[in-house]
């Protein structure tokens, strides 16, 4: 795919059939020449122009079908830094070593690719799927997945009902790496929640000449470093996808005796989260993010600003609520207002008033965290088997999205849903920046991973 930009930007039009999107009749066309069995004898739907959706009908109806997910989008590339890139970011050079360089080459050709190229032997093969297999690729997963992944997710539950598929594999963040001296395959069983906040400082204008004791600007400031002083507290409960992660680690890996205690004593889970919340990536699994994002204002180094506004992202812990943020900003904000003699407004409060005001409001996506997946049961097992099959030595643990993926619109279609990289993690390199890359084996991992789970799927015993 080498020159096709079908990069999402954050202003795309709603109206998936405007021309921005045109790219990706490019890339399907593409996809179309390269994969001719995959296309040829699938069942194929156009869902909102650009959303894919093919169907290979299973020989036993009556079982829950199947779901395998891509996206076919990609975070842009800042034309700032392209000199950056090693190799051009939309070439697909392969180097030497087997490295494939470009962006989406991690978020997610790899896998969109994979799937076709493991259908496509399984045909060659003659292999007969028992289950229905259906392959949902939507085109805007990095701009949330409105235009696709949602309109896909209807179709598939109108079609099956709720609950009315078996098993759903989509990308993660977690795949197989090494820890305490063990290969472990970490799937992820949840997804984080996500909300935006924007705050709005409105405070008369002026000339700099004549400033007030605190500007908008240095309202904001403190504002902000409110924020950053109280960031949330890392906790451990159970139930949370990186405990689970370190019991099995405890179990299985070389971990040491101290560590192993506290793992499997209760009453230590809160010396244990503030101790592994100290890694900025451990931390992320422990608590509801914070990062403030945006930040504008004044336009003329001469001129106070009327209006200062903020964005600050959230990602939700997997136990707690969008409403629990908001709760507790509003808490910390409110005072702080009325010690600058300001009113404070969360949402709709105080309309008409634009002087001499904080305002907090949403931006965007307001999502709640993910249902939990079972870590058991025959979906988990389908999964388990296979990572093994691919991966013999490998330690099969449960772990978490803590960003967001198009599965986000499919929680009514399956309570069995999975984030994961078939693939070492070490080959997989720097998502949304520069020089992303791939390697090939764990491209041809991929591949090996979707071919032998749809191969396990016959006779699997599950509803």
């Amino acid at each position: 795919m080498p020159g096709q930009r079908t990069e999402s930007f954050d202003d795309m039009p709603m109206n998936a059939s405007d021309p921005r999107f045109d790219v990706f009749y490019d890339l399907e066309a593409y996809l179309r020449k390269t994969f001719p069995a995959f296309h040829s004898k699938l069942e194929f739907e156009r869902v909102n122009a650009h959303g894919l959706l093919f169907t290979w009908p299973g020989s036993r109806p009556g079982l829950r079908p199947i779901v395998l997910m891509a996206h076919q989008d990609v975070v842009p590339v800042n034309p700032s830094t392209v000199r950056q890139w090693t190799h051009p970011p939309f070439s697909g050079y392969i180097d030497d070593d087997g490295w494939i360089w470009g962006r989406g080459t991690t978020d997610m050709k790899s896998t969109l690719v994979g799937l076709m190229s493991a259908t496509e032997r399984l045909l060659e093969q003659e292999f007969k799927p028992e289950r229905t297999i259906l392959f949902s690729f939507g085109f805007d997963e990095e701009i949330g997945g409105e235009r696709g992944a949602k309109h896909l997710a209807k179709l598939i539950e109108r079609r099956y009902g709720s609950d009315g598929v078996s098993i759903i594999v989509d990308e993660g963040f977690t795949g197989v790496d090494i820890e305490y001296d063990t290969s472990f395959a970490r799937v992820g069983v949840a997804e984080k929640g996500c909300l935006t906040i924007t705050l709005s400082v409105l405070t008369e204008g002026g000339h700099s000449s004549r400033p007030p004791k605190h500007t908008g600007v240095g309202i904001m400031s403190r504002l902000l470093v409110e924020l950053e002083n109280h960031p949330s507290a890392p906790r451990l409960a159970a139930g949370n996808p990186l405990l689970s992660y370190l019991e099995c680690a405890a179990e299985h890996g070389n971990m040491d005796d101290r560590l192993r205690g506290m793992v499997r004593r209760e009453e230590c889970w809160p010396l244990l989260a503030e101790e592994v919340g100290q890694d900025r990536i451990l931390s992320t699994f422990l608590k509801t993010t914070q990062a403030v994002d945006v930040v504008n204002g004044g336009i003329k180094f001469n001129a106070l600003p009327e209006s200062v506004n903020s964005m600050t992202n959230y990602r939700i812990d997997f136990f707690e609520t969008t409403q629990d943020t908001i709760d507790k900003l509003i808490g910390l904000l409110k005072p702080l207002a009325e010690s600058f003699n300001m009113s404070f407004a969360a949402f709709d409060e105080l309309p008409g008033v634009d002087n001499n005001i904080i305002r907090l409001n949403t931006f965007g996506l307001k999502l709640e965290p993910a249902p939990v997946t079972p870590s058991e049961g025959p979906a988990w097992e389908l999964m388990g088997g296979t990572i093994k099959h691919l991966f013999p030595e490998t330690i099969v643990v449960p772990s978490a999205m803590t960003a967001l993926t198009d599965t986000q619109h499919f929680w009514a279609v399956s309570k069995n849903i999975y984030r994961f990289v078939p693939a070492s993690l070490e080959l997989i390199l720097n998502y949304h920046t520069v020089n992303e890359r791939i390697h090939i084996d764990a491209h041809m991992s991929t591949i090996q991973f979707f071919y032998k789970l749809m191969r396990n799927s016959v006779g699997w015993e599950a509803p």
